[in-house]
């Protein structure tokens, strides 16, 4: 998260939460007015579908990060971007802005 958090900030983003867990907690906070969230798909051993809903759901756009393949991922989800961990801090910066652009085009 520390990376994340740096390369997010290095690009003149500013981080408004982040967090380690998918207890209600973050379903409250991911009601906090943000332009784009990432979602690691795997946090502690719990898949973030639900989370990814409740963000859709708001009109939140988001990212999926993610250590593993992408496999797997549902299907509602498909067009949702995508970045591999470990972060290529380039990558993660053109994929960010690429979210936000489509997001405004749709919005």
């Amino acid at each position: 998260m520390d990376e994340l958090k740096r390369i997010v900030e290095a690009a003149g983003g500013i981080v408004v939460g982040a967090h380690g867990n998918l207890d209600d907690d973050v379903f409250e906070r991911s009601a906090i007015s943000s332009d784009i969230a990432i979602i690691d798909i795997n946090i502690r051993g719990k898949m973030s579908y639900p989370l990814a809903d409740v963000l859709r759901e708001r009109g939140v756009p988001f990212i999926f990060a993610t250590g593993y393949d992408f496999d797997g991922i549902p299907e509602k989800f498909a067009l949702v971007s995508r970045i591999q961990k470990p972060f290529d801090a380039q990558e993660l910066v053109n994929v960010l802005a690429d979210t936000r652009a489509k997001a405004s085009r749709a919005g």
